[in-house]
């Protein structure tokens, strides 16, 4: 992933410019420290663990070692198939399966009894009633959303079209199991397909999106961040760690800023 990716920047954003320039005059960065980033550009405020994430970020840069290895990041989810079940702990992906079992069944992609003990009955019949009648929009909308929820970005890519259906396509494209707002999001969503409107934007939550205490709490990080910003600046001489410690610090603060538009300016040591 490239650096700032989870987030809508312009070329010449000043404080971007300037977190960047103190990267290089850094120089070549431990291993650790670029793990450390990537931590950070993973980093989505609408995810349901992000409190936690957030945590292990500001825990890895105290210590410059990352908590978390990103090549685990995603393990469990559901993109990488049915094997990941049995070793989910949050229940979350096997709340996802089975909505994709029954949105694939109403499909007429496959069918219960060849399935899975784990199918949900009751939630299939829900989802029928929900999505009612197939023709072709819903039909392509269904399997728009099962490419997003299963990450296949092919097909995913293939199945936009826009059109008088754009609104609800792009709810459609804002669905993913680690929202926090996971199942009740989805529910809306295919009272929508089924009625062939978009949801309320008042009501839809999606990718990207934070509600009014996960802003709280952002807005309270961030200004935590920038305190201890304030203070290294105003430290004296720092060595090489203490630098990538600013530097980390500083992008962890951007990102929280630029994910919920904090006006207040990001502390950031010159480089």
């Amino acid at each position: 992933m490239q650096p700032w990716s989870n987030i809508e920047i312009t070329p010449q954003d000043p404080e971007i410019i300037t977190i960047n320039n103190v990267e290089k005059k850094l120089g070549k960065l431990p291993e650790e420290a670029v793990k450390i980033r990537e931590l950070i550009t993973r980093l989505e405020v609408c995810h349901f663990k992000v409190r936690q994430h957030i945590r292990k970020i500001k825990d890895s840069i105290k210590n410059l070692t990352p908590k978390t290895d990103t090549t685990a990041i995603g393990k469990n989810h559901i993109h990488n198939g049915e094997s990941v079940l049995k070793n989910d702990t949050t229940g979350k992906s096997l709340i996802g399966q089975q909505y994709v079992w029954a949105l694939k069944e109403w499909l007429n992609d496959t069918h219960a009894p060849e399935i899975s003990e784990c199918y949900d009955t009751e939630l299939r019949q829900q989802i029928h009633q929900w999505l009612g009648d197939v023709n072709p929009d819903k039909t392509r909308l269904v399997r728009l959303l099962l490419a997003r929820m299963t990450w296949d970005w092919s097909s995913y890519e293939d199945l936009q079209q826009g059109g008088a259906l754009k609104d609800l396509e792009l709810q459609t494209c804002k669905m993913d199991i680690c929202h926090y707002a996971f199942p009740e999001n989805l529910n809306l969503l295919l009272k929508g397909i089924g009625q062939m409107r978009a949801v309320e934007e008042r009501e839809f939550e999606g990718c990207g999106s934070y509600n009014h205490e996960i802003k709280e709490y952002l807005e309270i990080e961030f200004s935590a961040l920038n305190k201890t910003l304030e203070l290294i600046k105003t430290a004296g001489a720092l060595n090489k760690n203490d630098r990538i410690r600013a530097w980390l610090t500083a992008c962890l603060a951007k990102t929280i800023k630029e994910n919920i538009k904090i006006s207040t300016s990001v502390t950031i040591l010159e480089p």
